[in-house]
């Protein structure tokens, strides 16, 4: 008799799983999941591994594989200035193509020979499977992006966006292809996440760029028109800045948007833009001051804490010194940008940081940041910062080393 303590009981298998065609659908389905996560460049690699394995060729040869290129799929003539992330280039060239950075983002295998042929490759032919399911799910949401959001794609300003949800895109894509591959909401978030597509017309974007809520539609709308408002108001031709509900009427009029005047004051409030009082008053860099979030401290908790992984710009000073400037004193001391704002903070923080007076400040002071949150063209905004602060003061922050490119936008 065995007794409760015995290892051989312990080691007794409570209850016996039996393999069925159920349960084996469901681990590929979740397979299938953890690979649609993968990067491209991790997808790169699992494909140049696949065809480099010598039966791939042996099965090619005898015609028992068809490597295929999917419909209006092309390969990128050059992955210059494309980040590790960028699947390929979506647009007009002249017409609308897909081009995939890697020839096997493209492909899809098709299996013409007798099963028994297969059995020495079982392992290939599951990655080939895996490959061919990628592809086509890639290939099909690129396609239903493009015919959501022609009109963004027509013209490159983000203004022309609409809203649009994961789950209305796997509706579309059931319409028009039917449910071979399924692609749900779910799947189409594992594949844009962390990914990007390369726009002619408006440089590298994330894939969930295409993908915007309502208010997301509105808030760029009125960053938009406040950029112009700004514009107007330093060269003279008006004389006052817009109130909410002129704001909500010049929305409905260039955008069509339906936008109440409270919802206007939360979206101006949430990009940290002032009322019209505020915006009235003074000029140069003291008028953006009021846009920036509220100042927090500088050390690692409070980064984590308080600074968003999203792109914008920032700005570091000190908490109770100044710093002499031609023009007179402040506390800032850098104005920077970055498509993700905490990591590039955290990287600030590290002692090996390659400003060295950025690292100085840090041990030797107390030091505050605040940022402004930006979807796009935040090395546009920092340029328009640093040198607003510099005709202020005389000269830019005193650790700002090079004036910024205010160039197409880069990963963090």
């Amino acid at each position: 008799m065995i007794s409760a303590g015995d290892p051989a009981k312990r080691r007794r298998p409570l209850f016996r799983y039996k393999y069925d065609k159920n349960r084996a659908g469901l681990i590929g389905k979740i397979i299938l999941a953890k690979f649609l996560k993968l990067s491209p460049a991790g997808f790169e690699k699992f494909i140049d591994e696949a065809e480099g394995d010598p039966l791939f060729g042996v099965f090619l040869k005898k015609g028992a594989i068809v490597a295929r290129r999917l419909e209006g799929a092309e390969k990128a003539a050059s992955c210059d200035g494309m980040s590790h992330d960028a699947v390929g280039i979506i647009g007009y060239a002249p017409c609308f193509t897909i081009r995939y950075r890697h020839p096997g983002f493209g492909k899809e295998y098709l299996f013409n020979g007798d099963p028994s042929l297969f059995e020495k490759g079982e392992a290939l032919m599951r990655k080939l499977r895996l490959i061919t399911a990628r592809n086509r799910i890639t290939h099909e949401i690129l396609n239903a992006v493009f015919m959501r959001q022609g009109d963004y794609f027509h013209s490159g300003s983000p203004l022309d966006l609409k809203p649009l949800s994961r789950a209305e895109l796997a509706l579309t894509i059931r319409a028009h292809n039917g449910a071979d591959p399924v692609i749900d909401a779910s799947r189409i978030s594992r594949l844009i996440d962390g990914k990007t597509v390369v726009v002619p017309s408006d440089g590298e974007k994330p894939l969930k760029f295409f993908f915007p809520t309502g208010r997301d539609i509105h808030r760029r709308a009125i960053n938009a028109l406040m950029d112009e408002e700004r514009q107007e108001l330093a060269s003279g031709k008006t004389e006052r800045p817009l109130n909410d509900g002129e704001i909500r009427d010049r929305l409905k009029e260039r955008h069509g948007l339906a936008i109440t005047r409270r919802q206007v004051g939360f979206c101006r409030q949430g990009l940290g833009i002032p009322n019209l009082h505020r915006r009235g008053g003074g000029g140069g860099y003291s008028s953006e001051r009021c846009r920036f979030f509220a100042a927090c401290r500088l050390d690692t908790d409070s980064v984590k804490k308080n600074a968003p992984s999203a792109p914008g710009v920032y700005e570091l000073s000190l908490v109770d010194a100044r710093i002499e400037y031609p023009n007179g004193a402040d506390s800032v001391f850098y104005i920077g940008s970055a498509g993700n704002i905490r990591k590039r903070l955290k990287e600030h923080l590290k002692p090996y940081n390659k400003n060295g007076g950025i690292r100085r400040y840090v041990e030797e002071n107390d030091c505050l940041f605040r940022y402004i949150a930006l979807e796009a063209n935040w090395q546009e905004e920092e340029k328009k910062l640093y040198d607003l602060f510099a005709a202020n003061f005389g000269a830019p922050p005193r650790c700002n080393r090079a004036s910024p490119r205010g160039g197409r936008e880069s990963n963090p």
